[in-house]
């Protein structure tokens, strides 16, 4: 049966002024995930892309579109199956954004 294998923040306190990319998160023992990610500011404006990689140096957007971002909010996505072995957050600004980005991502599968 598949465990809580981890639960961490993987973007604390990111600034919203400019491109904002998480480290690469390691899913090559997990079958299932869940990114959180909010964000603060009246004028916080972009886009937030998941994107994955099969081997660390290539990623592509996992999803045709982005999150849009226009003022606060927050957003989940939940991942049932993950057959890559990378996932990252990028968050793109448009025009003068401001905010502040937070994101966390919670992992299940086998302990081996």
């Amino acid at each position: 049966m598949a465990e809580n294998i981890y639960n961490y923040k993987i973007v604390t306190n990111g600034d919203m002024a400019s491109t904002v990319t998480s480290p690469a998160v390691d899913l090559s023992k997990t079958d299932g995930y869940s990114v959180y990610a909010k964000w603060t500011g009246a004028a916080a404006a972009g886009s937030i892309n998941l994107e994955v990689s099969l081997n660390d140096i290539n990623f592509v957007p996992m999803f045709s579109g982005a999150t849009s971002v226009a003022g606060p909010g927050d957003a989940l996505w939940e991942i049932t199956t993950a057959f890559y072995d990378k996932i990252r957050v990028v968050f793109t600004p448009t025009g003068g954004s401001v905010g502040v980005l937070n994101v966390q991502i919670n992992g299940k599968g086998d302990r081996i």
